[in-house]
């Protein structure tokens, strides 16, 4: 079976989807013997393979991604699988579905933040994404997400039959693990001059994280705790209001932010931290959650959307509206050693129910099921 994809989104400093292609497509390329993988990118941004270049031949067509996109939304050609010299499936990794002639077509909706909550998404997302996410999800042989929590915002949202959604979850990625404290705090003091102790938070700073809670939260224990608030994550839509809300709690000089940080150099930041703070107001998935697990980092996070079937029973859940709630449980988990232990061991336990491996399989599965239909 020849499969094309979308590789777009695997960059060098590729993110939350540039991840999730990478991850899925490296596993599906070393475990499937029957499977040929083309891949396919535009935009003026260069690809960043890696390892797993020698088993994935692409195309990069140097057109504005945006150009291209609205190019197949107003003429329809020319068919993906075309400019791919014939395949017999497209999966589209992020959300756009461009036209084919003959391949069955794949789709990965990570989730419909813009749907749900469009509020706390950019317009310049909001706009395009809702206008065309029915059609891609109707025309689409089949819909691929991470959660349940997705799968049924798109049965709901979207109208579409649950049989032709099927729910592969993300993973850490691979040789992400546990460091020995001692050295994830000489790491992250060496690199960014971040010492001891600190709550951690892992996103874009953007409404949709629900950040302004965090720093609501962090401001009522400022005075009991000795920590810093650190942030790791690009600056994103309304960025600029929410640095200020920090300046107006007058907790700024008690918020360190790192910025972008390349996933290789998440764990050390996990590992040396007291606690993680999620109380995002919807996720496709979490992924920083299950990585935290994964490192031994406690979960504080809010009980919405799919961040619970990530960390079971091994985070503390608030609301995502409730301040109170969400420093009550950072304090709990600073203050209670033999609660912070409990939820070390549940969260690497839990961490373990995740695999690229089962990711893999799942799409590999899709994939043979829309060619033989």
């Amino acid at each position: 079976m020849q499969i094309g994809i979308d590789i777009g989104p695997i960059t060098s400093d590729r993110t939350g989807v540039g991840n999730y292609c990478y991850y899925v497509l490296k596993h599906m390329a070393v475990r499937s013997q029957d499977c040929t993988f083309k891949g396919f990118a535009s935009g003026r941004r260069s690809i960043a393979l890696g390892e797993i270049a020698p088993l994935v031949p692409y195309r990069h067509v140097p057109v504005p991604t945006r150009l291209l996109y609205a190019l197949w939304n107003v003429l329809g050609v020319p068919g993906i699988d075309t400019l791919r010299g014939g395949v017999d499936v497209y999966h589209a990794t992020n959300y756009f579905l461009p036209p084919t002639l003959k391949a069955r077509r794949v789709v990965t909706v990570h989730d419909l933040a813009f749907l749900a909550h469009p509020a706390l998404c950019s317009p310049r997302i909001v706009g395009p994404f809702s206008r065309n996410i029915r059609r891609f999800v109707r025309d689409a042989h089949a819909v691929l997400v991470y959660s349940e929590s997705t799968k049924r915002d798109i049965m709901r949202l979207l109208e579409v039959d649950s049989a032709k959604i099927t729910v592969a979850p993300m993973a850490a990625d691979d040789g992400f693990a546990p460091l020995p404290r001692d050295r994830a705090i000489r790491e992250v003091e060496a690199r960014y001059g971040l010492k001891q102790p600190y709550i951690l938070a892992v996103g874009t700073l953007e409404p949709r994280k629900n950040i302004a809670a965090l720093f609501r939260a962090f401001a009522q224990l400022a005075d009991d705790v000795p920590h810093t608030l650190a942030l790791a994550g690009g600056e994103g839509w309304k960025s600029a209001a929410l640095l200020s809300l920090a300046e107006k709690l007058g907790i700024s000089g008690r918020v360190m932010r790192a910025g972008f940080v390349p996933h290789s150099r998440l764990p050390a930041l996990y590992c040396a931290a007291d606690v993680l703070a999620f109380p995002s107001w919807y996720e496709g998935f979490g992924l920083p959650v299950l990585e935290a697990l994964t490192c031994g980092c406690p979960v504080v996070a809010a009980n919405n959307s799919a961040i619970p079937e990530v960390a079971g029973d091994a985070a503390i859940y608030v609301d995502a509206d409730d301040v109170d709630g969400l420093a009550g449980g950072i304090r709990r988990v600073l203050e209670d050693t033999a609660l912070r232990e409990t939820m070390v061991t549940k969260g690497k336990e839990r961490a373990r129910r995740f695999s690229w491996d089962d990711c893999a399989d799942a799409t590999l599965a899709t994939y043979a099921k829309v060619v033989s239909c």
